[in-house]
């Protein structure tokens, strides 16, 4: 008598509201996750919250885990780290070009507005309150880029392989967006302009793919006149 009381749920939310519900539902996972963290976050209140019946989590997602997976993933599937790398591996691109890709697979997401400032919410709790999703973020994305970084700056530079100085360089690199990124909050206080403008993205974009090259013809400065840290 449940599963046949339960069928008939199912089968509207799927095929009625389903596509609206799901959205609802990974919605409302990312902002109480996010605000909660995943341990003191029940499926009943993500299903509450998104005007749904809670077996719909089990229909779309699996579980509680599958919704925490889609939450923390999905919001960022139309942006494949693969085209990045493989965008930043292109033998003959110039170093402008190349880093304002990188740096625009990077800021791209967030002007799609509130709810990927909650996703790095999200992904910032995933690093205070472990799951093991950001162990794999790190081996999955993370270090991919890195590397692809590191081996277009050793490229542009004529080296035969990274040193400690290039290291450096690449994480400095790496973070020149991260108030734009992680602290959102903090540069609305401070410069709210820079999140609001209809260009946001765009002009971050440009400006940082300039800074980025300074400093790599500053480190090449640097190294011809045998000067590198």
């Amino acid at each position: 008598m449940v599963h046949s009381a339960a069928r008939p749920e199912k089968t509207r939310l799927g095929r009625g509201d389903g596509p609206a519900a799901r959205q609802r539902l990974l919605g409302e996972a990312v902002r109480l996750f996010a605000q909660q963290g995943f341990a003191r976050t029940s499926t009943r209140t993500i299903a509450q919250a998104a005007g749904v019946n809670i077996s719909a989590i089990s229909y779309y997602f699996g579980d509680k885990e599958g919704l925490y997976r889609s939450a923390f993933y999905e919001p960022f599937a139309a942006h494949d780290v693969a085209d990045a790398i493989a965008a930043l591996q292109a033998p003959d691109v110039p170093l402008h070009e190349a880093l304002q890709t990188y740096f625009n697979y990077i800021l791209a997401p967030f002007g799609q507005g509130v709810q990927m400032q909650q996703c790095m919410r999200l992904h910032m709790r995933e690093m205070l309150e472990p799951t093991g999703l950001w162990q794999k973020e790190i081996e999955d994305r993370i270090v991919p880029l890195h590397r692809a970084l590191q081996a277009l700056v050793v490229r542009h530079l004529g080296l035969a392989r990274p040193d400690d100085g290039i290291q450096r360089l690449v994480f400095a690199i790496m973070g020149i967006p991260v108030y734009l990124i992680m602290a959102q909050d903090l540069v609305q206080a401070l410069s709210p302009n820079l999140l609001h403008r209809s260009d946001a993205i765009a002009a971050a974009v440009d400006a940082f793919s300039h800074y980025a090259q300074t400093l790599v013809e500053r480190e090449r400065e640097m190294r011809q006149q045998g000067r590198s840290p």
